[in-house]
């Protein structure tokens, strides 16, 4: 008897303790959990980075509309404070805007689109985890960097993707002939050279390789140079006013390749409001949409319907994916230590997504992400590919200008 009283005694007295313990931990609890969003909401990568911050923005409410990030080291669930930084587009500013989350709000992640690789050494440095959109540039992960993460396709995996949607024409119909027009920047560079390799893989030649300054003047001497070669298949991924540029030259030089293929560009909503008919047929990848049938796009999408009045664009949902390994790493971590955070992060394994399954390489790129294609029908976005979620199916050859 004495031997149970005792044992319930001790028992009491270590509830006690852990009832005690937990209540300090809640107690000294952070009121948030702080997560920069690195975006640019003026400037040329301004579209972009309005889209990322909607996905961000919805993906931060969805967390606290359920009481935020459980955090074991404090035994509750703490809300995100999404701090939303301006980066104008302007490298230098990703780089002070990082500097200053990380200063003044003591963030524990940074989240952002592609003018966020300017600050990689000042993630690294200051050792917090980023996790990056709309960057397609594979160069950043060959560096060696710990806190360095992406959710996002690669140029590997884009020119992957293209090829394989060319591959899918008939035998008898399919293009043999590419033109490259490379905007003179570590990414488009990086496509070109991937574009080239996965190409010359597959049996393709290309034709014309033309490097050419951001936000130039004129893309006539580069679409002459593809129309004198015969060149079936225009390949580019400049930033929208210069894809813009390059479709009313091509319009204008009666160039009439079979497929037009404009990375990054063709997201921009703008596209059809400035082109109106000039833009259509022209497909890009690398991306995602929201006809996608992963777990919890329809609930994604029904929010910014009745938030924005319109489907989801097509950076939201890799902007969402983003912020929902971000959370669950930190939930894995069980703490707010940024180092922590970067270890739950590196382990992230087949986790679902509402842009698929995120498990990232020792190099901080994702095994298996996003492969929607997208191609402007109509003035819409329409998905293509892949096969198993498309809306539509790819139109090629595209007509000619005199048949529009």
């Amino acid at each position: 008897m004495r031997t149970k009283l005792l044992f319930y005694s001790i028992l009491s007295v270590v509830l006690t303790q852990v009832i005690v313990i937990g209540a300090i931990a809640a107690s000294s609890a952070p009121q948030a959990i702080p997560i920069g969003a690195l975006v640019s909401l003026s400037g040329k990568f301004s579209n972009i980075g309005t889209q990322a911050k909607a996905g961000y923005e919805i993906a931060a409410e969805e967390i606290n509309k359920a009481g935020g990030i459980f955090v074991k080291e404090y035994n509750k669930k703490i809300p995100v404070d999404l701090v939303v930084e301006n980066t104008e587009s302007v490298p230098e500013k990703a780089i002070s805007r990082m500097e200053y989350l990380y200063t003044s709000k003591n963030v524990v992640g940074y989240l952002g689109e592609g003018n966020m690789v300017n600050g990689q050494g000042v993630a690294e440095k200051n050792k917090i985890p980023a996790l990056t959109i709309a960057a397609t540039h594979i160069a950043p992960h060959n560096r060696g960097l710990k806190y360095w993460f992406s959710t996002f396709s690669k140029a590997p995996d884009n020119a992957k993707v293209i090829f394989d949607i060319l591959d899918s024409v008939p035998a008898e119909k399919r293009p043999k002939t590419v033109a490259l027009f490379v905007e003179n920047t570590e990414s488009s560079i990086d496509h070109a050279e991937s574009s080239k390799k996965e190409a010359a893989q597959r049996g393709y030649k290309v034709v014309v390789e033309e490097k050419y300054s951001p936000m130039t003047k004129d893309l006539s001497p580069l679409i002459m140079a593809a129309k004198n070669a015969g060149a079936e298949v225009v390949l580019s991924s400049p930033v929208a006013p210069d894809g813009m540029l390059m479709m009313r030259q091509i319009k204008e030089l009666d160039y009439n390749p079979k497929a037009i293929i404009v990375l990054r560009g063709a997201e921009d909503l703008s596209w059809a409001k400035a082109l109106g008919l000039m833009g259509d047929y022209v497909l890009l990848t690398g991306s995602w949409h929201y006809k996608m049938k992963y777990p919890g796009v329809d609930k994604l999408n029904a929010a910014h319907q009745a938030k924005y009045g319109r489907p989801s664009d097509l950076l939201v949902g890799t902007a969402y994916a983003s912020m929902q390994v971000l959370a669950a790493a930190i939930e894995k971590a069980g703490t707010l230590d940024t180092t922590k955070i970067r270890d739950a992060l590196a382990v992230t394994d087949n986790m679902m997504t509402v842009a698929g399954r995120v498990k990232f390489r020792p190099d901080g790129t994702n095994t298996e992400p996003c492969n929607a294609a997208v191609q402007w029908l109509s003035g819409t976005q329409k998905l293509v590919w892949p096969n198993e979620f498309k809306e539509t199916s790819f139109v090629y050859p595209i007509p000619p200008w005199k048949e529009r």
